[in-house]
């Protein structure tokens, strides 16, 4: 038998369905289960809500409040100033997410107990020498320097405080009893049958926070978080957990809304029946009942979470609260939730929103969870859903998709792919409700695969052989692949064309013209190698193949050339080099990112300066954003039409590199008058300031900011003396774009704060640069200099520049306060717009030539 026919399409699709089905059912080798985890946790960060919660309240215990307030562990009396100050502004509900299962070590109270034992033992007639006086002073000092009675008195006072407990999932011991606080706290009021504990993890010991705590305490409840085994994420809490033999103990999340709701246990069923289901109902009144689910994904409640930390729950600092420097009233009425964010102290975890996730922010997920109704589903019958999904998808691989054309059997595949994929998500997103969209879809898509793939070895392979392609059809495509660029494409095809055929030499020979000209030298030669593979000379390669091995080398092995560098091409070869429809002349410059050449459009005979991006520079992982941005930033660069600014002609993408045709320009940048013994008049720096600020002020209104004003990016025309701005379209990527090694490109002594601080930047960014070349080429020295670059950003971030009267006598007051308001660290106190600065500049600038033509005229009489 033929092995088509005993690999057919119906037995690869059916075997296809089987191993899914089978892996659906086991646990051990379910490879889908990871990618429907990874679809979950991007749906989850999808869906989670920015809206801000209005119950809850977190009071962070931050590196802030620890640099203030000393290192951690704090003494616990400064934990209970904390309470009776959210006591005294009316928390409803106060959750000490700190767990306390030690006392505190206080040398000082140890010194005084020993003390009082020593006295407690002398004789009667010594004590009464010594005097009950001492004794008292002891006990007072004693009961000053007890934290935990101080803690214990606060937690009392305030009546509203919850503490949570743990389990020891380690330890192999048994709790001989619960607790008092467990037997006080836990479920009174139970719905269920004989298998009322199934799903339910049991624990047979307990990890206690100090009993003086838990007795004074409101509430308590089990802080236990459980992530998933396979990755570690934490995407469940369990709101009920098994102690001994017949407790059940409430989460801490369900303990703090019992609290806040104000219900005794009467108002509070756990239901554990199996017919009934599993949940814990609070009966807020006749009318209103809150439900909790507790077996919604392996044992547990998923969590339906809100956005990353610090961004939907309203935090303030433990320091602040502890000494009252916030409106205290935002407290009223609220739960108040105290944990560390501090690193080094609190725990972190990783949620399908954030990687970071602190515990408080955790705890307050799943409490605004159960206030707002906002859970997660999975119900049973998605997994039948899922498993008829993937039978129909199974039948379809095997009996109709074989029978399809290419065409229909791909869109039909598609549809139901995204099919699917829709109302995963539909019923995620609008219901909550977790469809398990992963297996299916796999099933589809490998199945579809196997199908084409087979079809393509036995059926399209066969087709091949019969279909050869002629001599005259190769010639064709491959000339018009080459006159549209598609230099591999063309070389494809003119390989199949026999050499010794009339004219295949010389079709070979232009297309190598055309790969040095692209600076693809390598396959240039092996073009070439396939015209003299006959042992004949042609032409000039006996020459010219010595010259291109000669640039191949220098490419690969010369520290002062990168990948495509077109100097090598044009001191090595007779070729002149193209960049898109440009030829490349000469070399004008290199800078931190490319290389600067002189090109001609052979077209229109126009000279252009063409500025070149290495893509090889940018990281892969963020190269097509790299380009993207690229291209948009250019668009609107060649957008601006303006005496002081360079006109962008063209953009484009050439093998590794990203260019920009711009105005060609015969002159030199600003850099050489920043020097001290170079600077230029104060009249001429004034002038050229004023233009770029005219400049700035144009593109700012055509919404395109700048960001690297710089003296290197400001040109003056040799023979007008004219000032032109260059730079537009590329100066966001080289400014914000981070190469391989990591290092962020720009220029630091320029950078306005907002821009070191990582902020937004509009078109005051700019006016600040602005003011630092002002600045630099009245003075010669920059306004902010720095041992490092960290040094550096910090002073231009923080601290005021100095005086330029006092580096430079000579500038006019007037001047220095332009340089100062331009200067502001403050944008609302800097100029707002670029033209207001120029306005001011221009009527010093006139000013100073009303002053000179009097001084002439003077001289003149």
């Amino acid at each position: 038998m033929k092995i088509q026919k005993i690999f057919s399409e119906w037995v690869i699709g059916i075997a296809l369905t089987l191993i899914f089905l089978l892996i659906m059912f086991s646990d051990s080798f379910d490879f889908t289960h990871t990618i429907e985890m990874k679809s979950y946790d991007l749906r989850a960060r999808l869906a989670a809500s920015d809206e801000r919660s209005p119950d809850i309240e977190l009071v962070e215990i931050t590196n802030d409040d620890i640099n203030e307030l000393g290192r951690w562990p704090w003494p616990r009396s400064v934990i209970a100033k904390c309470i009776d100050n959210l006591h005294e502004a009316g928390a409803k509900v106060i959750a000490l997410n700190i767990f306390f299962s030690e006392p505190e070590e206080n040398a000082g109270l140890k010194a005084i107990k020993d003390l009082k034992k020593e006295f407690d033992a002398l004789k009667l007639a010594q004590r009464e020498n010594n005097g009950l006086v001492f004794f008292k002073k002891m006990s007072e000092v004693e009961k000053d320097l007890d934290n935990d009675s101080k803690l214990q008195e606060a937690i009392k006072n305030a009546g509203n405080v919850v503490v949570p407990f743990f389990f020891d999932d380690l330890s192999q011991a048994r709790d001989d009893m619960a607790p008092t606080f467990i037997s006080r706290d836990s479920f009174k009021k139970i719905n269920s049958d004989e298998l009322s504990g199934s799903g339910i993890e049991w624990y047979e010991k307990i990890i206690p926070p100090l009993s003086r705590f838990t007795e004074v305490a409101a509430g308590t409840g089990h802080n236990q978080l459980f992530p998933d085994k396979s990755d570690g994420y934490l995407r469940k809490q369990l709101h009920v957990l098994g102690y001994l033999d017949d407790i059940y103990v409430p989460s801490y999340a369900v303990t703090i809304v019992r609290l806040f709701k104000g219900l005794n246990d009467d108002k509070v069923t756990l239901s554990l029946s199996e017919e009934d289901g599993k949940y814990i109902d609070f009966k807020v009144n006749p009318t209103s009942n809150v439900i909790v689910p507790l077996m919604e994904y392996e044992k547990g409640t998923l969590i339906n979470w809100k956005d990353g930390p610090g961004i939907v729950f309203h935090s303030t600092s433990f320091s602040k609260v502890l000494k009252k420097e916030v409106q205290m009233n935002i407290f009223k009425g609220k739960i108040v939730i105290i944990g560390h964010v501090a690193q080094g102290i609190g725990d972190e975890y990783v949620t399908p929103v954030s990687g970071l996730m602190p515990g408080v922010e955790v705890l307050a997920n799943t409490v605004d969870n159960i206030l707002n109704q906002r859970f997660y589903y999975k119900p049973f019958w998605t997994k039948v859903f899922k498993f008829g999904t993937m039978l129909f998808f199974g039948l379809f691989i095997s009996f109709v998709l074989p029978k399809l054309r290419a065409r229909m059997g791909a869109a039909t595949t598609l549809l139901l792919f995204f099919a699917y994929g829709i109302i995963g998500s539909y019923l995620f997103f609008s219901r909550n409700i977790w469809l398990e969209i992963a297996p299916p879809l796999i099933l589809l898509v490998v199945g579809y695969i196997l199908i084409i793939s087979k079809r393509f070895l036995v059926t399209e392979k066969t087709k091949e052989k019969v279909e050869a392609d002629s001599v005259e059809t190769n010639k064709m495509l491959g000339i018009s692949f080459q006159q549209q660029g598609m230099l591999d494409l063309a070389l494809d095809k003119f390989r199949k064309i026999p050499l010794e055929e009339d004219g295949a030499k010389d079709l070979l020979y232009n297309l190598g013209l055309d790969f040095e000209r692209k600076r693809q030298f390598s396959k240039a030669l092996s073009t070439y190698n396939m015209v003299i593979e006959d042992g004949k000379d042609y032409k000039d390669l006996s020459e010219r193949i010595p010259k291109l091995k000669g640039a191949e080398a220098t490419m690969m092995f010369s520290a002062s050339v990168h990948p495509g560098d077109i100097g090598a091409t044009l001191v090595n070869t007779d070729t002149k080099p193209t960049l898109g429809r440009y030829e490349v002349i000469d070399e004008l410059g290199r800078g931190a990112m490319g290389i600067v050449y002189k090109g001609e459009d052979p077209k229109i005979h126009r000279t252009v300066a063409i500025k070149t991006v290495r893509l090889s520079e940018f990281d892969e992982n963020m190269l097509d954003e790299m380009k993207e941005r690229f291209f948009r930033e250019a668009e609107s660069a060649g957008l601006l039409t303006h005496p002081n600014i360079v006109t962008i002609y063209d953009a484009g993408e050439e093998h590794d590199l990203a260019y920009i045709a711009m105005e060609f320009l015969k002159g030199k940048d600003l850099e050489e008058h920043t020097k001290r013994e170079n600077l230029l008049s104060v009249r001429d720096t004034i002038s050229i300031v004023a233009q770029v600020a005219e400049a700035l002020e144009y593109a700012h209104n055509k919404g395109v900011v700048h960001r690297d004003i710089k003296p290197a990016n400001i040109m003056r025309i040799n023979e007008t003396g004219e000032v032109k701005v260059t730079d537009f379209g590329i100066a966001r990527i080289t400014a914000s774009s981070k190469t391989k090694t990591g290092v962020i490109m720009g220029t630091p002594s320029y950078m306005s704060p907002e821009q070191v601080s990582g902020q937004k930047v509009d078109g005051r960014s700019d006016i600040f640069s602005l003011g630092v070349v002002l600045f630099e080429m009245l003075c010669g020295q920059k306004p902010f200099k720095g041992e490092d670059m960290t040094s550096m950003m910090y002073r231009i971030a923080r601290e005021r520049h100095p005086s330029v009267k006092t580096i430079n006598p000579k500038i006019p007051v007037v001047i220095e306060k332009i340089i100062d308001k331009a200067l502001e660290k403050d944008v609302n106190k800097r100029y707002q717009k670029a033209g207001q600065m120029a306005g001011h500049l221009r009527v010093i600038l006139k000013k100073i030539d009303e002053a000179a033509n009097r001084k002439k005229s003077a001289n003149n009489k």
